[in-house]
């Protein structure tokens, strides 16, 4: 597979459709995966991962190495998701981001991991990232992708990449603490009005 897209991407650089569209079919649902993930919104989504496919397709020959391929298709699709929550200064909404994989997006083994209860609570953590630890969150938990890689993707350092790794874990189990820390003083409330009910009987 991974030589049949090599030739692909060499097939495309000289104007081969039937090319592109291979392409397309091969990392266009983990193109989705990735861009939801980070930005929330469907129609947002599929817009981002259409101007990126068009900004591949017309930028195609500045590729050196077809090898490279997956990591600089995703260094133009990171890059066109950052300018886009830039423009629209906004943070990912709560979605039942469950049932659009379920339904519109291939699921990764990652993804089946994931229960339905648990799904909106994780999202709700992540979504309080600021965007760059997101993304590197989605490209290393979502997709598999290794720090190195995530680095040629972002064109930076790997030690970068492990820095806001390790920024992101740190945020989100502050994050969590602190949900469980609501939950158990809500808990404890409720269990206090309760006494004051049995009381008043």
């Amino acid at each position: 597979m991974e030589e049949e897209m090599i030739d692909a991407v060499e097939r495309m650089k000289v104007g081969d459709k039937q090319a592109f569209d291979m392409i397309y079919e091969q990392y266009k649902n983990m193109a989705m995966r990735t861009i939801y993930l980070i930005v929330g919104n469907k129609v947002d989504s599929e817009d981002i991962v259409q101007e990126s496919f068009i900004k591949c397709y017309q930028h195609i020959k500045e590729l050196k190495h077809n090898e490279q391929f997956k990591s600089w298709f995703f260094h133009i699709l990171t890059r066109t998701a950052w300018a886009y929550c830039k423009k629209k200064s906004r943070e990912v909404p709560k979605e039942d981001i469950y049932d659009y994989f379920s339904s519109s997006v291939e699921r990764s083994a990652a993804d089946m991991m994931m229960e339905k209860e648990n799904t909106t609570t994780i999202m709700a953590f992540i979504e309080q990232l600021p965007v760059k630890q997101r993304v590197v969150i989605v490209l290393y938990y979502f997709n598999e992708f290794s720090t190195k890689e995530i680095a040629s993707i972002l064109g930076c350092f790997e030690g970068t990449v492990k820095s806001r790794l390790f920024t992101a874990r740190k945020s989100l189990k502050e994050v969590m603490l602190k949900a469980q820390k609501v939950k158990e003083d809500g808990c404890d409330e409720q269990i206090l009005y309760r006494q004051r009910d049995c009381r008043s009987i």
